[in-house]
């Protein structure tokens, strides 16, 4: 992989980018690779790519502008309208996945909630295919709101991050940056 650190600009990202105005659940603006005065002309809305993970769609709608041209206008990559590095959804779409200690954990639990299901099964992605973690910005912003709320799901991230093999100091800290923006 050529970026360890992929950024997904989802589509709210990609309105405040283009000062674009809400739509019911999508969003309208002025194309920026032909301008105009109207501001309608451009639509942005979330999808699903091929591998069913969510994405940003892009369309303009005046001159049916190429994506790569509207991505290079708003200064960034057309990668980033990928919630997981496209390359990196493709390689391991057909992985195999093994029995896990951290799944176990999830079933003898009475009444998980949606926060316990979330943290095992962030932890198991960790452990399986610690690239995850570093190329899905959704599942990271997940797991710096997880962490924040207690030192023990915390240390079982941590924990999860040294089996991994993932250096936990500049990771946290890394997060802890990247969560500031």
């Amino acid at each position: 992989m050529d970026d360890v650190r992929h950024r997904w600009y989802t589509p709210a990202d990609c309105a405040a980018i283009l000062h674009a105005m809400p739509q019911g659940k999508t969003w309208r603006a002025s194309c920026p690779v032909h301008g105009g005065e109207r501001n309608d002309t451009l639509s942005i809305r979330e999808g699903i790519d091929k591998y069913g993970n969510p994405c940003t769609c892009l369309h303009c709608f005046a001159h049916d502008c190429a994506i790569e041209d509207i991505c290079a206008a708003m200064g960034i990559e057309v990668r980033n309208l990928f919630a997981i590095h496209p390359v990196y959804a493709g390689k391991t779409q057909r992985h195999p996945r093994a029995h896990s200690p951290r799944i176990d954990r999830l079933k003898t639990m009475d009444t998980p909630t949606p926060d316990d299901i979330a943290q095992v099964m962030l932890e198991e992605m960790i452990i399986t295919d610690p690239p995850f973690i570093q190329e899905c910005y959704p599942a990271r912003q997940a797991l710096w709101k997880l962490a924040q709320d207690s030192p023990q799901k915390k240390a079982l991230f941590t924990r999860a991050l040294r089996d991994a093999g993932i250096n936990v100091l500049l990771f946290w800290n890394n997060l802890a940056s990247e969560m500031k923006d």
